[in-house]
């Protein structure tokens, strides 16, 4: 039988083996501690972190204090990701760290740090670089096309294809045929108002030179031939105007009527009546209720009428119809007057007076 102080000794040993073999239990995990604020350093308190095991299926949460502090105690040793979740619960940004046995891992965030890590990390990136350039170039793009369109709408037409000039190396993709045909019409706007001889031919030299660039780019485009058509006729090559507003009407048939009108029209005020009535009646007849058409159409054919030795006219077919169809179109048109006396002068009642006629736009 053992003594009392023996029981006592045995006692203590069987304790001191008890907490013996409790340390090495709490010496087997690690865990988590750090402090969260944000862009201005200020705390976050409240905000969610969660805690994902890496080398298996783990998760768990823990919640900052109102110091922005957070703790997490007895994880088993091993490679964590730490995401930091906002408001929203959806992620922010993660810390990946290895949690070891014994003291807390030191874990924090500082979300003005990592705001100026991530935006250091994407600056560097040449995707990001290229994207930034092409950003800066379209922002000097618009500014300059924005520029030369005010001096456009001024009719300043040289000193807006010169601005253009300026940004057509700015542009790419789409936005070039979009440059080259500024940059035609308003070099074919200057040349139509420009006084000297030498500078007006080389204001259309420059225009020819960019709608064959465009055209070059887009083939199909009616428009682009209706507007090489006028500079063609301002040129004084009606047969290459003709061909591409025949061309235009080809390729936009919905249009013809005002391709024909355009060509037309050129032909009348180059005198040139014969290929200005072929042109008019394409468009009268592909269009019936251009009223314009119709005058000017009975205008190209005015000069074909026949005085006999008596003095009165014997109009070519189908002239007093066509004054008389724009009367009934446009009874108080611009033109009403001029063909109302168009019609009575074909009577022997009064004389006329020709006036240039207008392309549509």
């Amino acid at each position: 039988m053992f003594s009392s102080w023996t029981r006592r000794v045995m006692g203590v040993a069987i304790v001191f083996a008890a907490i013996l073999t409790c340390i090495p239990a709490f010496a087997q995990t690690g865990g988590l501690t750090g402090k969260v604020v944000g862009e201005k350093g200020a705390p976050l308190a409240g905000y969610t972190l969660l805690v994902d095991r890496v080398e298996m299926k783990w998760t768990s949460k823990v919640k900052t204090n109102k110091k922005g502090e957070y703790n997490y105690i007895g994880l088993a040793p091993g490679m964590y990701k730490i995401s930091l979740l906002g408001p929203d619960g959806k992620p922010l940004f993660f810390i990946q760290k290895q949690v070891g046995i014994g003291d807390p891992t030191e874990v924090d965030f500082d979300m003005g740090q990592a705001v100026k890590e991530a935006k250091k990390a994407q600056e560097a990136n040449p995707e990001y670089q290229k994207q930034v350039a092409e950003q800066k170039q379209s922002t000097g793009l618009k500014q300059l096309f924005d520029q030369g369109r005010a001096l456009y709408e001024q009719k300043q037409y040289a000193e807006a294809a010169a601005v253009y000039e300026r940004a057509l190396p700015l542009a790419k993709d789409k936005n070039v045929p979009i440059m080259l045909s500024q940059l035609a019409d308003t070099w074919g706007k200057a040349a139509s108002i420009e006084t000297n001889p030498d500078t007006r031919k080389a204001d259309q030299a420059k225009a020819l030179d960019y709608y064959q660039k465009t055209l070059a780019i887009d083939p199909n485009e009616a428009s682009l031939h209706n507007n090489l058509g006028s500079l063609y006729a301002n040129m004084g090559k009606s047969a290459d105007a003709a061909a591409e507003f025949k061309k235009a009407a080809e390729l936009d048939p919905n249009h013809a009527a005002g391709y024909y009108y355009n060509l037309g029209a050129i032909m009348v005020n180059q005198g040139q009546m014969d290929e200005a009535g072929a042109a008019l009646k394409k468009a009268t007849e592909l269009d019936p209720t251009n009223a314009l058409a119709w005058y000017w159409y009975g205008m190209a054919l005015m000069g074909k009428a026949q005085v006999k030795p008596d003095g009165t006219m014997i109009p070519a077919p189908g002239t007093v119809e066509a004054f008389q169809t724009y009367l009934k179109l446009a009874p108080t048109g611009q033109w009403a007057g001029a063909a109302q006396a168009s019609i009575d002068s074909l009577q022997g009642k009064t004389s006329l007076e020709y006036k240039a006629v207008k392309k549509k736009k």
